[in-house]
């Protein structure tokens, strides 16, 4: 106990370098680079830019920001089993990049993160040789499978497909694993909020059969929401779908989605519901859980510097942007 209350207490003070509502909303009423960059320092954001014209590095800015904050959180935190499951998504991004780019024969540095659970070269160096090792159990099987499914099958989103799956899984695992029931709690929502929009994707694409396939082969097990449940509401339509889901924990979701909403505003429904059982996290007074809360608290915000970045390279208005923005933890 002694531990998780001064890691707790360290995880709070970070806590205070999001950029919060309010730093969003001074983000939103720069009027040009040079005052989003003065901006974006003085809410503890390290801006990176390019060398020679000082251009902010969007991208670049964010990755860094997401970097920092695991390094963070994982150096002081024991229970790293409930946080490192959390880069898993990255390992999953990384392992694709690393086949496709041996099977395009190309360079996949640029598709790939620099702060998975497995280094980037060691990751490029295992696609050659199609052997791979060190990562989590289920994205290390299914790598193998996969670039041995795609010399069979010559079919690239099957490599997508087998990876995610595995992916879910392995999180999965690690949260069953970690003794905390709302770390379980969060990625059993993330799988059931994955589905959700698994499932609207292909009933928006009207595929008939061929949907029905697609729908079989991305639907991930392991939600609170059971694989049968999401085909049985997919065979019968999206009007039925949102009913069914106002009899579930995702009602908030349903009731929020217009019937004209586009799957922009369904997704960002969905990211909303998931912020506001993070926020559950704020009232805990110490554990794993509130370096867990952290972490995603820097994920969402990632998310909207992204959104806010590109609306402002874009020219769109604040209140447009604004409206495409998420939920945040603070």
């Amino acid at each position: 106990m002694k531990d998780y209350l001064f890691e707790s207490a360290r995880v709070r003070t970070m806590e205070n370098t999001l950029v919060g509502e309010a730093g969003f909303a001074e983000l939103l009423q720069a009027r040009d680079e040079a005052e989003l960059l003065s901006r974006l320092k003085a809410l503890g954001v390290d801006p990176v830019t390019e060398p020679e014209s000082g251009r902010l590095l969007a991208e670049e800015t964010l990755l860094l920001r997401l970097k920092q904050a695991y390094r963070e959180v994982l150096a002081g935190d024991g229970n790293t089993g409930a946080l490192r499951l959390w880069l898993y998504p990255y390992d999953c991004n990384n392992v694709k990049a690393a086949i496709k780019g041996v099977i395009r024969e190309c360079d996949p540095r640029s598709m790939m993160f620099d702060f998975g659970t497995v280094n980037t070269e060691l990751l490029i160096r295992m696609a050659k040789n199609g052997i791979f090792e060190g990562l989590s159990p289920a994205i290390c099987r299914a790598a193998g499978e996969a670039m041995t499914t795609y010399a069979k099958h010559r079919n690239p989103q099957e490599i997508d497909l087998a990876l995610d799956r595995a992916c879910f899984a392995d999180m999965l695992s690690a949260a069953e694993a970690s003794g905390s029931e709302l770390v379980l709690q969060l990625v059993r929502e993330r799988i059931d909020l994955t589905n959700l929009m698994i499932t609207v994707r292909v009933l928006r694409m009207k595929n008939g059969a061929i949907g029905r396939i697609l729908l079989d082969g991305a639907l991930v097990e392991g939600g609170t929401l059971t694989v049968a449940e999401w085909e049985e509401w997919f065979s019968l339509g999206e009007d039925t779908l949102w009913e069914r889901l106002r009899y579930t924990q995702y009602a908030a979701v349903a009731d929020a989605v217009r019937s004209d909403a586009t799957l922009r505003a369904v997704e960002r429904c969905a990211d909303n519901f998931f912020m506001r059982s993070v926020r559950g996290i704020k009232f805990i007074p110490y554990g794993v859980e509130v370096s867990v809360g952290y972490l995603l608290a820097v994920e969402s915000e990632v998310k909207n510097l992204r959104i806010l970045l590109a609306g402002k390279t874009l020219g769109l208005e604040a209140d447009v942007i604004r409206e495409r923005m998420r939920e945040g933890y603070v």
